[in-house]
């Protein structure tokens, strides 16, 4: 580095010194964006790097999975298994359990001495005390910290379930690859869970001769048992990209929201320094040193930003991840790790994203700075005028991008262009901001004029002189409202769809989870019966598309809830909603989809599909209409029982829904009673109520990360005003100082330069109506359908807005009273000087 650049820095990085408000104001708005964004990037990174591990269960290989045709696999089918020498095979119960306040719980236990040897499954992995504790009586459950503090439990108490049982005593920790899940060994869940037989068996790494002797065995002696290969690796990083590109997306504006901080606090750097880079060109000092010193200034700025940054977003990380791990794990059974492991990409993406915003944000405007002359530089006037001149040049740069959208928007047919369109909406609709808030503040200027009003002319010219370098705080709280108003919409229509959706799916009063032919005989003569509906169904790959599991599902035409099942469109007389009109309308059988084969396969009404069947010939049904299938990744087919019965024979049982009679639903018949007759235990079913809080809870639990990083949003752009208010007061205290000694009152004072901020933040929430609403709208109708592939209406709600608007007014007005009371502590200093420079 030669000396003249060495010069040149140490003078540009005083300013820093000397002014530490300004630099804590510039380093705050990158390290809250990096923060936030490095927060979600961990958490997905974290995600993915667990997604390539689910080729494992509790840190055992699982290539491979054996089901049953029957609800569970006989315990006779295991042992034959592994005394015919198939040592890769190893047992797991898999639960859904609910507590007796409806919180869903996720049950896996396996047998740890017949997994295969790995070091996280030696049994000297585990704390010899606690290992014991699991194989011993009264036995043991290992509860996740974050389950346990939801649950309000504490080492060594026992969690109620809905059913009236309590787990054993809780130990609050976790295995390998346990993710939100309890864990506990098979033989221990065979006896709390009264379950002698496992839900599926693993297996192991085999070779592909040894994968067809295996095949070649089952089929040979335990016939209900059927092998499958273990795809969920690919499944999960391919069903979960729309979900992560979404947080990613949310995270990339809170980044942007965070850089509005920093490019006010340029803004004041410049001002400060206006006379510095003046005096270095007129000193001689060579356009190429400056920009040298610029860009040493920025990476310095960047390496110090990215690294606390990071330290807070790894903190926010761990408070978020507990949150979207449930989400994942309720969705896409995807399991994600407690530990979080900071990767070289994540620091490198963020000393690189730092270091572009500040080249946005710093270099360009400092270049230009560094290219004025001294007398421009100190030509106040000079400089009003071009800033002016340049937002109208953005306001009609962003009125012609928006144009460009508006019509590009009809060739809207990928997740890419969406998000740009959702870019370009806000970012547009940002720019535009300032103009409006100038005009407005024009406007009631030239009333105060025709009223002859001299304090209102003096306030409102005073507000437009406010304006110029407090815009980026008004874009930064436009941005965040819009955000948050959008998504709020979104939420709120999905809940309110969600919930007229599931009263119409789950329109039975129980639905009992053990379908043995016996009890379906039982049930049907029971008196107070009124209707019922048998289940079946399957899993498979779609030969045409693959890239996500599909579902099949047996059920019956004329069944009360199939009648009345929601459809998004039908080839059949719809009017009545007669459903059992489909199996019989073509050539081909008729099927049932759901939306997501329609928006996400392309499939459309009409069109003829083809699926394996078990010999693997393929099957052609025609598409007759598509369902509302709320929640559900997959792709997913409705057909009669009997249809699927005949053409997959491995498909399983799905249950029964009972309809109960009104002496039933009054309780003048003691139903459960009844049921427990029939051999089913406490837990083999859930009524209509249950089933519909934990679907809500479930929801709830899904938006909550949603929220809290919108809130997050809101809470940088208010510290972006409440740091835009004290540069600017404190750039503004000689003028203050002036006036105060030609007499104007405090309260005078406050409405002089509180009235325009109350009139821009007005204008501000106005605008963010609108945008939100069409931002609603983008994400409603497009976004998430090519995404998810699920149809809703927008329920716009005026409520949401009202909210903001209070919450935006409680911010603001906290922001603007303590800048008030810096003003009121530093003024007595700036009188005092005043009086000394006179």
């Amino acid at each position: 580095m030669s000396n003249i650049t060495w010069i040149t820095c140490k003078t540009l990085l005083s300013h820093y010194r000397y002014k530490k408000s300004q630099t804590v104001f510039l380093l705050l708005g990158l390290i809250l964006g990096v923060a936030l964004w490095s927060a979600v990037e961990i958490i997905n990174g974290h995600a993915k790097a667990s997604y390539a591990e689910a080729n494992q269960l509790l840190g055992a290989q699982a290539n491979d999975w054996i089901y049953s045709n029957l609800d569970s696999v006989p315990l006779d089918d295991y042992i034959k298994l592994r005394r015919s020498g198939w040592r890769q095979v190893y047992p797991v119960i898999e639960k859904r359990l609910s507590t007796k306040d409806g919180m869903p719980l996720t049950l896996i236990a396996t047998d740890l001495m017949a997994l295969p040897k790995t070091d996280d499954t030696q049994p000297n992995a585990l704390d010899f005390s606690l290992w014991q504790s699991l194989f011993q009586a009264p036995y043991a459950v290992m509860v996740p910290e974050n389950i346990a503090k939801k649950l309000s439990i504490t080492e060594g108490s026992s969690i109620k379930l809905s059913s009236g049982r309590a787990l054993p005593p809780a130990i609050i920790g976790h295995y390998t690859q346990q993710g939100q899940r309890l864990f506990m060994d098979i033989g221990a869940a065979a006896i709390v869970l009264d379950q002698a037989n496992p839900s599926y068996l693993v297996v192991s790494s085999l070779s592909q001769d040894e994968r067809q002797a295996l095949d070649a065995w089952l089929k040979r002696n335990t016939p209900s048992l059927y092998r499958i290969e273990n795809q969920q690796p690919l499944d999960l990083t391919q069903l979960t990209q729309s979900l992560h590109t979404h947080l990613s997306a949310m995270s990339l504006l809170a980044f942007a929201v965070g850089l509005f901080i920093v490019f006010n606090a340029v803004r004041f750097s410049l001002h400060t320094r206006r006379h510095t880079f003046a005096i270095l060109r007129e000193l001689g000092v060579d356009d190429i040193y400056i920009f040298i010193a610029i860009f040493i200034e920025a990476s310095l700025l960047s390496l110090i930003a990215s690294i606390l940054g990071l330290l807070m977003g790894y903190g926010l990380s761990q408070l978020l991840l507990p949150s979207i791990a449930s989400t994942l794990q309720n969705l896409y059974g995807a399991v994600l790790s407690q530990s979080i492991i900071l990767s070289w990409h994540t620091l490198l993406g963020a000393w690189l994203l730092t270091l572009l915003g500040l080249a946005l944000a710093l270099v360009a405007p400092l270049i230009q700075q560094a290219k004025q002359t001294r007398k421009n530089a100190l030509n106040i006037q000079s400089n009003w005028s071009f800033e002016a001149t340049q937002q109208k040049r953005l306001t009609i740069y962003a009125l012609i991008v928006l144009s460009i959208a508006a019509i590009s928007y009809q060739w809207l047919d990928s997740l890419l262009h969406g998000f740009v369109l959702l870019a370009v909406l806000l970012f547009c609709g940002a720019a535009i901001l300032p103009f409006i808030i100038q005009f407005t503040l024009s406007q009631l200027r030239r009333a105060s004029i025709k009223q002859a009003n001299s304090f209102s002319k003096w306030q409102w010219s005073e507000g437009i002189t406010q304006m110029i370098p407090m815009r980026t705080a008004f874009m930064a709280m436009l941005l965040a409202l819009t955000a948050n108003f959008g998504v709020d919409s979104l939420v709120s229509s999905f809940k309110s769809a969600l919930d007229q959706w599931l009263q119409q799916r789950i329109a039975a009063d129980v639905y009992i989870q053990n379908n043995s032919p016996k009890i379906e005989q039982a049930i049907a003569i029971l008196p107070w019966v009124q209707d019922t509906h048998i289940r079946n169904g399957l899993s498979l790959r779609w030969p045409e598309h693959q890239t996500r599991p599909t579902l099949i599902r047996g059920l019956d035409p004329r069944a009360p809830d199939v009648t009345s099942l929601p459809m998004a469109e039908t080839l059949y007389v719809s009017h009545e909603n007669k459903a059992a009109q489909w199996p019989t309308l073509y050539e081909h059988p008729s099927i049932l989809a759901n939306e997501q084969v329609k928006y996400l396969a392309g499939i459309e009404l009409g069109d003829t599909i083809f699926l394996n069947t078990l010999d693997g010939e393929q099957k052609a049904f025609t598409v007759a209409g598509f369902y509302y299938d709320y929640g559900n990744p997959y792709y997913q087919f409705y057909l009669p029982f009997n249809t699927v019965k005949n053409i997959w024979p491995q498909a399983k049982p799905k249950g029964i829904a009972l309809w109960l009679n009104r002496k039933a639903k009054n309780n003048e018949i003691d139903w459960e009673k009844d049921i427990l007759e029939l051999g089913l235990k406490p837990g083999d079913w859930i009524d209509r109520r249950s089933i519909l809080n934990v679907s809500m809870t479930i929801f709830d639990r899904t938006f909550s990360m949603t929220a809290a990083i919108n809130s997050l949003t809101f809470l940088v752009a208010g510290i972006a005003l409440l740091l835009s208010l004290l540069a600017q007061h404190e750039k503004q205290l000689a003028s203050y100082a002036h006036w105060r000694s030609m007499g104007l009152t405090w309260f005078e004072w406050v409405t002089l330069t509180g009235k325009p901020i109350f009139i821009a933040l007005t204008m501000t929430w106005l605008l963010s109506i609108p945008l939100g609403s069409l931002l609603a709208l983008l994400l409603i109708h497009d976004i998430n359908v090519l995404s998810f592939g699920w149809t809703m209406d927008l329920k716009w709600q005026w409520q949401s807005a009202l909210k903001l608007g209070v919450l935006c007014i409680i911010v603001s007005m906290a922001a603007f009273f303590i800048a008030a009371l810096q003003v009121k502590y530093k003024l007595p200093t700036a009188l005092k000087k005043l009086g000394q420079d006179q």
